[in-house]
């Protein structure tokens, strides 16, 4: 199936917290291509085998192809585009060493355009998957003369430098192989270019099913947008948390914080305002809205839609600490048909979770639930196996008849908008207190008001709240949720660094 860039940088990144390092993928990539050129052409028949190399990943690759063919004795030149100091990637400056020392592979000075001339092979690793918009100096005519090669086999490295590995659009020129090789999958681009792609070849470049089936520190570095430079106050999240209640103060406080910790601009706890001032006392960052009484009833239904409309939201919380008095229930139902009504999204945890049945409501792709396996049998009458693998049906199907994501949590979470699933295993048996769950509530708001997708952020969310508390259990802290929402700014700042500390994984640099 075609993958985006976008999705290859998450595998990559999963398989790095795999302990895989990117030089091992690397050199997996660029035996592939050595093997698919040999496959070709013998030796003897290809004449000179020229290697552009960019300063990228994808020039690392081109380093290892060449390495490879010249062990089975083709004639090997590389054509680097820029100076060896210029080199951008670590890996591709090893493979650099690495070829210079090679004394019977020949490295062109940068941009020497006349090597090109007569050369039998001709192997594109400039750019790759590292294109956007048209193609600048030395790139551009090292493209350009290597297209003049009418006789010369050529042969992409992942993607023709010049193609969008996305779109397939071109801009100006790109590079026109006879054989495209595409690591791991097909690059979706790839296929609406096939006037440059020639043939693809897709290689296995050994990254595990578990860096896509299991969701992981890419998941959080390159899934979530980074804050613009010109943002301003609301634009990364507004979150409103209705929850809370005379007998539960913590629950929506915790959820707020998650939320703010996570990474969104302003945190709402609308709550009966005989409790405003305790919530409140918890963080000067959390604003709270109140409504009279000690709890929620129907009578407040309407003040609370009301209040939570006027401070527009991108996502609501609805659960926390409400309680689960019938006519509390029944507000809480009302509250989530209106604001479903409204196209708002929302996270339905805790408490509001016993206010429907499947059924009862549809959530039409707007919601994250968020159910234990006592809580999902409630909602769907089905119990669960325990077994992630006999329970993934049951969810999807599930997921599809509320129209909602489900984040069923368990030892192994499993995620599902019915369509797509994902596991997450982080998390540890200290985390089976009070609280744990508001807290996971909050990471998902967070994370939906910036991504606005409730799959995605379901899957970042179960992930980061497990790697929460499997971090402070690593350091030897006291796993609680007021410490679990204290290292979610750490987590969000360096995901793949605190994945590979809270599991002791060492990543060879070689």
């Amino acid at each position: 199936m075609p993958i985006s860039v976008l999705e290859t940088r998450v595998l990559e990144a999963n398989t790095v917290a795999l302990g895989v390092p990117l030089i091992r993928l690397m050199e997996a990539a660029g035996k592939s291509v050595a093997d698919i050129v040999s496959s070709k052409i013998d030796p003897r028949s290809a004449g000179r085998v020229l290697v552009l190399m960019g300063r990228g990943g994808n020039g690392g690759d081109a380093l290892v192809a060449a390495r490879y063919l010249d062990s089975r004795g083709y004639s090997v030149e590389v054509l680097p585009a820029y100076r060896p100091e210029l080199i951008s990637s670590p890996d591709t400056r090893v493979n650099y060493e690495i070829v210079s020392r090679i004394e019977t592979i020949k490295i062109h000075r940068p941009g020497t355009l006349s090597a090109i001339k007569d050369a039998g092979v001709i192997i594109d690793g400039l750019l790759g998957t590292g294109v956007r918009g048209e193609l600048r100096e030395p790139i551009r005519s090292l493209v350009v003369e290597a297209n003049k090669a009418g006789d010369a086999l050529k042969v992409a490295i992942d993607t023709p430098t010049g193609v969008d590995p996305d779109t397939g659009m071109v801009h100006g020129v790109a590079f026109k192989a006879d054989i495209t090789v595409s690591f791991h999958d097909v690059k979706q681009g790839l296929l609406k270019a096939r006037e440059y792609t020639g043939k693809i070849i897709v290689a296995n470049i050994g990254i595990p099913r578990t860096a896509s089936l299991y969701v992981g520190p890419g998941d959080v570095l390159y899934r979530i947008p980074p804050r613009p430079r010109d943002a301003h106050k609301g634009m990364m999240g507004r979150v409103v948390v209705i929850g809370g209640s005379y007998s539960y103060t913590g629950a929506p406080a915790l959820s707020g914080l998650a939320a703010l910790n996570s990474g969104v601009d302003l945190s709402f706890i609308i709550v009966p305002e005989a409790v405003r001032g305790i919530i409140a006392s918890y963080s000067p960052e959390l604003i709270t809205i109140p409504y009279e009484g000690k709890y929620l009833g129907l009578e407040a239904v309407d003040e609370v839609i009301d209040k939570t409309l006027s401070l527009k939201p991108h996502v609501v919380v609805v659960g926390p600490g409400l309680g689960r008095r019938p006519e509390i229930l029944e507000a809480v139902r009302k509250i989530m048909e209106s604001l479903i009504d409204k196209r708002v999204f929302l996270v339905v945890d805790a408490d509001a979770l016993k206010s429907f049945n499947i059924g009862d409501l549809k959530f039409n792709g707007l919601a994250v639930l968020t159910p234990h396996r006592g809580e999902f049998k409630a909602i769907t009458g089905k119990t669960l196996t325990g077994d992630p693998v006999n329970d993934k049906a049951i969810v999807e199907e599930a997921a599809r008849e509320l129209g909602a994501v489900v984040l069923l949590k368990a030892p192994i979470d499993i995620v599902s908008d019915g369509s797509r699933t994902r596991l997450n295993e982080t998390g540890n048996p200290y985390m089976s207190i009070g609280g744990t769950g508001d807290v996971l509530t909050g990471i998902v708001a967070g994370v939906l008001a910036r991504t606005r997708d409730p799959y995605t952020s379901a899957c970042i969310g179960a992930y980061v709240n497990g790697l929460a508390g499997d971090l402070l259990k690593a350091r030897g802290l006291h796993v609680s949720p007021v410490n679990m929402v204290s290292v979610l700014h750490e987590i969000f700042n360096d995901p793949l660094g605190k994945h590979l500390e809270a599991y002791n994984i060492s990543v060879p640099t070689r």
